[in-house]
């Protein structure tokens, strides 16, 4: 979404009062932050990233028909046209709450960071706050998610400003009381949540993606904190996982945090945790000691554990509250998803090495004989974590075909040689080399036996594969049903 219709006609220098200074005078209906999306009488918004293009972005929205432009930190470039110049982003969401009448009106924010688990909580907390009988929307790297039946996808894990705001909108218009919202680093640095108030934030862990983006490992990680230190700051409470040393050590000195942690680790934890058994979250809190159902996977446990501070700490519930928000709770698409059908095959998002090391420790306790796992890596990005992965591949499966996941341009045959690059020499042999993903699956598929699970890592929910520019349609689970199909016919 680039391009908002308003309610009505807006006079621009009236929603800007305060905010810029207003050169001239313009009545709108709509805006847009691409020039390409501008239609006749609409405002363009020209927003910081813009950078040197921005004159050209400019002139493209008004041959387009543009009545209005919104420099955003542009002071210095003109048009000949009516024009605002905001000096920030935050000024930007104080004039997109005029515009769309959002003053009072909005839902509650929760934000949740974090390398891996942003999705699962999400999810998880959209679920709790439903039966506790809010009205709760979830938006982040699976879309829109007004229920488990009906998502609308976004394109981002973390929209643009305007994106959030019609999201904002639409909520309001339809009485939701939360919105739970992925915050990834890229939204965070590209200042897409400037000025928007979180009632609650949670930050899940630190692990390696992005990087590169950043400029290095301390910057990733300051992007993330300076996010919960600002939201805090300004009221809001935050739930922070107090197992990861590096959220601990960059969220020093900040008071009022909600820690859940591991039991037994030694800190302080509001919520204390625990995995007796695969399938079972063991809650301590308040004095309690309480068990609750949750999907397979032990990171599914920890992810719960950070609902369940959250109910405590921010919602303040009871104890005795939590067994019926949290037990029984589904997985998100995609996260540890189960393929229907007598043989333990999975489908799971992991794609860091972090992730892909928690998924493959809980699909080892399932495991009566081997664990297999297919992945690969993106193209274009994150070179630096593809030996790290191949080497929790090798060292945790019992057999590895490392494929093409979103090559994007970059050759495939290369970034499979990268991750191979981290693979002891010890386990070389049992490591296969397959570019082509439905052929390694074939493979995989064609070796399972009673016994073995198989874990397929890297896409989860994602329907396409990024090749060349290119999203061709490919799904995981789809082709995974197929070939297991074609197995058990063959068996037969």
């Amino acid at each position: 979404m680039t391009r908002l219709v308003l309610d009505g006609m807006k006079e621009v220098a009236e929603l800007a009062h305060g905010l810029g200074f207003m050169q001239g005078h313009a009545r709108v209906s709509a805006m847009s932050d691409d020039s390409r999306e501008v239609r006749a009488g609409d405002v363009f918004i020209c927003m910081p990233r813009a950078g040197q293009r921005a004159a050209a972005h400019v002139n493209d929205a008004l041959k387009r028909g543009a009545a209005c432009v919104v420099f955003v930190g542009h002071d210095e470039l003109g048009c000949d046209a009516p024009a605002l110049y905001l000096p920030d982003m935050r000024a930007l969401a104080a004039f997109l709450e005029r515009a769309l009448d959002l003053q009072g009106r909005r839902p509650q924010l929760a934000g949740i960071t974090g390398t891996d688990g942003k999705t699962s909580v999400c999810w998880m907390l959209r679920q709790a706050l439903s039966r506790l009988g809010c009205r709760a929307w979830g938006m982040g790297t699976l879309g829109l998610v007004r229920d488990e039946r009906d998502i609308d996808d976004l394109g981002n894990t973390t929209p643009s400003l305007l994106s959030i705001h019609d999201v904002l909108r639409r909520a309001a218009h339809q009485g939701v009381d939360w919105l739970v919202m992925e915050v990834s680093s890229h939204g965070i640095a590209q200042q897409r949540i400037a000025g928007l108030s979180f009632s609650a934030v949670i930050w899940t862990g630190m692990g390696s993606d992005h990087i590169e983006d950043h400029g290095g490992l301390a910057a990733y990680r300051d992007t993330k904190a300076g996010f919960v230190r600002d939201a805090v700051s300004m009221g809001a409470k935050a739930v922070v996982n107090g197992d990861d040393a590096q959220i601990c050590e960059a969220l020093a000195g900040v008071r009022g945090l909600c820690w859940y942690a591991r039991s037994g680790s030694g800190r302080q934890a509001l919520v204390g945790w625990e995995q007796p058994e695969p399938g079972t979250l063991r809650l301590k809190t308040g004095g309690r000691i309480l068990d609750v159902a949750i999907p397979f996977g032990e990171f599914h446990a920890e992810n719960a554990a950070a609902v369940a501070c959250f109910l405590r700490c921010v919602l303040e519930l009871p104890v005795e509250r939590l067994p019926a928000l949290l037990d029984g709770m589904s997985a998100p698409p995609g996260r540890m998803q189960r393929i229907d059908g007598p043989h333990r095959v999975f489908v799971d998002y992991a794609h860091t090495p972090e992730a892909l090391e928690r998924c493959l420790l809980s699909a080892r306790q399932m495991a009566a004989r081997r664990l297999l796992l297919v992945f690969g890596c993106g193209g274009e990005r994150d070179r630096e974590k593809r030996p790290r992965m191949g080497h929790v591949a090798a060292t945790l499966a019992d057999e590895v075909w490392i494929t093409s996941d979103n090559p994007r341009g970059e050759p495939p045959l290369r970034i499979i040689e990268d991750i191979a690059a981290g693979v002891p020499e010890e386990m070389l042999h049992q490591v296969h080399r397959v570019a082509d993903r439905e052929q390694a699956l074939a493979e995989a598929v064609s070796v399972l036996a009673a016994g073995d699970v198989l874990v397929v890592a890297g896409k989860g929910h994602e329907t396409y594969m990024d090749i060349d520019g290119k999203r061709l349609p490919w799904r995981d689970d789809e082709v995974l049903m197929r070939l297991l199909a074609r197995k058990d016919s063959e068996a037969a």
